[in-house]
C-alpha cells in the first residue's frame, strides 16, 4: 500500500484514540472535530487521495462509534447529526482539494529547484569548457607566432606557422558560430514550414560531411528509398541537423569503419531517419544527458576536432521545432551508436509506397 494511504490510515486510528479517551467528556458534542485533524495531515503529505480515505474512514468511524453506538441509527438520523456529518464530509473534501494542490505546488517548486540547479551546473561547466577550448587554440597561435618572429625568413616555417593560425582560428570561428547558433535558436526564432525534399537534405548533408568520411576511408552504407519524402521546415536546418549527426558518426568512428544511414516511413505521418556507425559507443548512463548544452561524448575532449558540446543540443532544438524528435541508442563503449530523427511528413509526404534501394558506397562518393 503506498505509503501516504497508510499514513491517513495511522492518522486517523490515532485520532479516533483520542476521540475515544475524552469520550467520557465531550460526550456526543463534537464527535468529528478531533477527526478532521488527520485529514489534514493526509492531506498535506499525501494530497487528494489520501486526504479523501481519511474522510470516508473518519466518518464511518466516527459515526458509528460516538453516534450510533449510543443512540442507535434514530440518533444517527437527527438533524443535527446529519447536519454534522454533511458538514464534516465537506470539510474533508474541500481539505483535500487544498491539499491535492499544495502538492502539486510542491512537487513543481522542487522540480524548478532542481532544473535551476541543473542550469547552475551547467553555466558553470560551460565556462569550464569554453575556456578550456579557447584555451588550445590560443596555445597553438601562441606557439606559432614564436615561431614567426624566431625565423620571420625561413619559408617553410612562415607556411607551417599560417597553416597553424589557419586552423585554429577555424576552430574558433567553429565555437564562435556554434554559440551564436544556440543562442538564436532559444530566442525561438521561427521555423520556415516549406515542403522539403528530405532525400535532397540528406544528400546535401552527406556532400558536408564526405571529406571526412574519406579521410577516415569509412564506408557508408545509404538506404534512401526512391521516392521523394516531403516534409515541412527549413531545409538548411535540416540539412544542419544530418550533416552534425553524421559528422559526429565519422569521428567517432575508427578508420575504415561503417556508417549507415537509413531512411523509412514511420507509420502513416511520420518518417525516421537513423544514423548508425560501429564506433566508440557510448556509456548507456550517459545518454539522457548527451543532448543537453556542453555535454560531450566520452572520447570527446581527446577527439582532435573536439567542440563544446553544443552541436547535439543544436540538432535536438532544431528537431523540436519541426515537431520531430531526437533519440540515441548505443550497447555501450565499443558498440556503436545509433541517433534516429523522427519528423512528421507534410500532406502526400510519401508520394508512393517505396522500396528502399540500397548501396555501398565508398567514402566521398553517396548517392541513392
Amino acid at each position: 500500500m503506498n505509503r501516504h494511504y497508510l499514513s491517513a490510515i495511522v492518522a486517523v486510528a490515532v485520532a479516533l484514540l483520542l476521540r475515544y479517551l475524552l469520550n467520557p467528556v465531550l460526550g456526543q458534542q463534537g464527535p468529528y472535530l478531533i477527526l478532521t485533524l488527520p485529514i489534514v495531515v493526509a492531506a498535506l503529505y499525501g494530497g487528494f487521495g489520501p486526504a479523501v480515505l481519511a474522510t470516508a474512514l473518519g466518518t464511518s468511524a466516527g459515526t458509528y462509534l460516538f453516534i450510533e453506538r449510543a443512540g442507535g441509527m434514530r440518533e444517527v438520523l437527527q438533524p443535527e447529526n446529519v447536519t454534522r456529518l454533511v458538514l464534516f464530509v465537506a470539510i474533508g473534501l474541500a481539505i483535500g482539494v487544498m491539499g491535492g494542490q499544495l502538492r502539486r505546488s510542491r512537487s513543481a517548486l522542487a522540480e524548478k529547484v532542481q532544473q535551476l540547479k541543473a542550469v547552475n551546473r551547467a553555466k558553470d561547466n560551460a565556462m569550464a569548457v569554453l575556456g578550456h577550448e579557447i584555451r588550445n587554440p590560443l596555445s597553438a597561435i601562441h606557439s606559432a607566432q614564436t615561431m614567426l618572429q624566431r625565423a620571420p625568413g625561413d619559408e617553410k616555417r612562415v607556411s607551417w606557422a599560417s597553416e597553424v593560425i589557419a586552423r585554429q582560428v577555424a576552430q574558433m570561428t567553429r565555437m564562435s558560430d556554434d554559440l551564436l547558433d544556440l543562442s538564436g535558436m532559444m530566442r525561438h526564432s521561427p521555423v520556415a514550414h516549406s515542403p522539403v525534399d528530405l532525400r535532397q537534405v540528406l544528400r546535401l548533408a552527406l556532400e558536408q560531411c564526405a571529406p571526412l568520411c574519406a579521410k577516415k576511408d569509412h564506408h557508408l552504407r545509404i538506404f534512401l528509398g526512391d521516392r521523394p519524402v516531403t516534409v515541412g521546415g527549413d531545409a538548411q536546418r535540416l540539412v544542419q541537423v544530418f550533416a552534425n549527426l553524421l559528422t559526429n558518426a565519422a569521428k567517432y568512428t575508427d578508420p575504415g569503419g561503417e556508417i549507415a544511414l537509413t531512411l523509412s516511413p514511420r507509420g502513416m505521418r511520420q518518417v525516421a531517419v537513423s544514423i548508425k556507425d560501429n564506433g566508440i559507443g557510448l556509456p548507456p548512463g550517459t545518454i539522457a544527458q548527451l543532448f543537453e548544452p556542453f555535454v560531450q561524448a566520452p572520447g570527446a575532449s581527446s577527439n582532435a576536432e573536439g567542440g563544446l558540446g553544443l552541436g547535439l543540443a543544436i540538432v535536438r532544438k532544431i528537431v523540436l521545432d519541426h515537431g520531430g524528435e531526437v533519440a540515441a541508442e548505443s550497447q555501450g563503449l565499443g558498440m556503436g551508436s545509433q541517433f534516429t530523427v523522427v519528423l512528421p511528413l507534410a500532406p502526400m509526404g510519401i508520394q508512393q509506397p517505396a522500396t528502399p534501394a540500397s548501396a555501398m558506397e565508398p567514402a566521398g562518393q553517396p548517392d541513392a
